[in-house]
């Protein structure tokens, strides 16, 4: 690592051939200023996950045509994105100390995930860090978007990937948001403190398999051990339409990633034989099942769950105040404590253990955060989604009782169905 390398992306690589060389592209014509961002300061790590087409040839490639960069390329055996970003991530790490050890003082440096799929803006770098060293974040999170002509005759699913996004947009300005693989940040200290990406397995059909959450849960545990969130939002991802494009109608019922808590990662990328030239728009009931699951999907992971690691902000941030109302940010903090108590609860650093009690407030509070997201985000936003049959003979008195009930199915059934994977847009 050179002597002023202080930032390492990690892009982990399964059979990108088609578009590997835009995304590398992208990733090298970063620009900056003050010299923040140059070849001299960032590296790349690509991390090849046992491809079998022409991916790494055309990294090699790259390499030779752009040497004023360092790109790395090493290997991960074990499939899945969550193996092949934990290795890139530690190699990161690891070279970092021992630069530092060389140099004989301890550097800041960040590591940074990027996405095979996904293009990055021109300053995306240079924003997001530069933001993560103003205002001395442990954890940084990226903007998103589609590019609009990829959804030319589709407007009325356009329409509702916008509204989840213009949420994401709100909710990170005001909690500081959570990092997606697609981009983001972290503190190399940081990222050693909690033990860095951590790899959890599911049973799917009598195996082990990943499950698609590393980025998600590593997210709870910086900001369950203290750790800063910012949210640069001048730092832009360009999302692959091929996210929707190919899984449409698993988007629409809210199987994107799976059903009955198995949560795996799918190889989106469009069959190019079998491909449609022109994709259908969504009708207006299939719209409107996508927005419901998609919802369902965003307000207990970025609505409740920034409170649940951290309730003092219901009481003590103005801003968060102020978005759900004095009143209503009081109940919820009580409302918390009393679930901790209830459910003999510490934190929320273990595996998934926020799941039941952000369900649970979902339930409960829905209505007013709804009116919390009307108000601040837009009328459009409208109301919370039906209920499931299951709470219509539920009486109004039982109603906080048998919720405990429903979300405690969180992982094998009724409940994670429920909420689905809406966090596809």
């Amino acid at each position: 690592m050179r002597d002023t390398t202080f930032v390492s992306v990690v892009l982990p690589v399964f059979n990108e051939g088609e578009r590997i060389n835009e995304v590398l592209e992208s990733l090298y014509c970063q620009h900056t200023q003050d010299e923040l961002i140059t070849n001299d300061s960032y590296e790349v790590i690509v991390v090849d996950n046992n491809s079998t087409d022409n991916s790494v040839a055309q990294i090699n490639a790259f390499k030779v045509k752009h040497s004023s960069i360092d790109i790395y390329i090493i290997d991960e055996t074990v499939q899945g994105v969550s193996s092949a970003r934990k290795r890139g991530m530690d190699y990161a790490a690891m070279r970092a100390k021992v630069r530092d050890n060389r140099l004989g003082k301890t550097n800041k440096h960040y590591i940074v995930s990027a996405d095979a799929d996904c293009t990055v803006s021109p300053y995306w770098l240079h924003h997001l860090i530069d933001k993560m060293m103003k205002e001395d974040g442990d954890l940084g999170t990226c903007k998103y978007y589609y590019d609009e002509t990829s959804f030319h005759h589709r407007p009325n699913l356009f329409r509702e990937i916008q509204k989840t996004l213009r949420c994401r947009d709100f909710s990170f300005q005001l909690f500081g948001g959570f990092p997606d693989g697609k981009g983001f940040a972290v503190e190399r200290d940081f990222y050693d403190k909690v033990g860095g990406i951590e790899i959890f397995y599911q049973l799917n059909n009598g195996r082990f398999v990943e499950h698609l959450s590393d980025d998600w849960d590593f997210g709870i545990k910086v900001i369950a051990h203290g750790g800063k969130p910012v949210y640069a939002e001048e730092s832009c991802v360009q999302i692959n339409s091929r996210r929707v494009d190919t899984i449409l109608d698993e988007v629409i019922t809210g199987a994107a990633y799976g059903r009955d808590g198995i949560i795996i990662m799918k190889d989106v990328r469009p069959d190019c034989v079998s491909q449609k030239k022109s994709l259908p728009d969504t009708t207006g009931d299939q719209s409107k099942q996508a927005w419901f699951y998609s919802i369902k999907d965003y307000v207990p992971k970025n609505i409740i769950l920034p409170a649940l690691l951290n309730p003092q902000i219901l009481i003590h941030r103005v801003e968060v105040r102020n978005f759900f109302t004095e009143l209503v940010a009081d109940r919820l903090h009580q409302r918390i404590q009393e679930i901790k108590s209830e459910m003999r609860i510490i934190d929320f650093r273990a595996i998934h253990a926020y799941k039941t009690p952000s369900y649970r407030l979902y339930f409960e509070f829905r209505d007013e955060i709804f009116a919390a997201l009307r108000r601040t985000v837009g009328d459009d936003i409208g109301f919370p989604p039906p209920l499931p049959p299951c709470f219509d003979s539920v009486r109004p008195e039982d109603f906080k009782r048998f919720v405990w009930y429903f979300c405690e199915d969180r992982e094998s059934g009724e409940a994670h169905n429920y909420f689905a994977n809406g966090g596809v847009f």
